[in-house]
């Protein structure tokens, strides 16, 4: 598998006041962007309701673009959309990961070797999306 692919995440605001035929203007930013020319990536959909639905780390789920099996011996970071509000809990991690209106949540983990999902609230389904990346 050869990839070539990026994490991004850009937060930006300006804060502009006038007082006395002063305008003060304040930026608000946090960046950050990582690049990626080396490991292994998947792309995971589907749906779930307020039962938790378990998406395992298994090489004869997934696939890269040349039909061959995916097999990840460790996953370090996980991109996380899904809609309605939904959570994401790597098992093996303290970190729970939340997403609605289909907004991107990205998290760093270590030792997660399945990831369970769930939608918050009320009855019904949210369709979600994961993207992991590992070696």
């Amino acid at each position: 598998m050869s990839i070539e692919g990026r994490i991004a995440v850009d937060v930006s605001f300006a804060d502009k006041a006038a007082s006395g035929g002063v305008d003060s203007l304040k930026k608000l930013t946090l960046t950050d962007t990582t690049s990626y020319t080396s490991g292994k990536v998947a792309l995971v959909t589907g749906t779930c309701g307020t039962a938790s639905v378990n998406v395992a780390i298994a090489p004869s789920v997934y696939q890269d673009s040349a039909g061959n099996l995916v097999s990840f011996s460790s996953i370090s970071r996980i991109a996380f959309s899904a809609n309605p509000l939904s959570k994401c809990f790597p098992t093996g991690e303290d970190e729970l990961i939340v997403s609605s209106n289909n907004r991107v949540s990205v998290t760093d983990i270590q030792n997660a070797v399945v990831f369970e999902v769930a939608r918050v609230g009320t009855a019904g389904t949210a369709s979600y999306t994961l993207v992991l990346y590992g070696t």
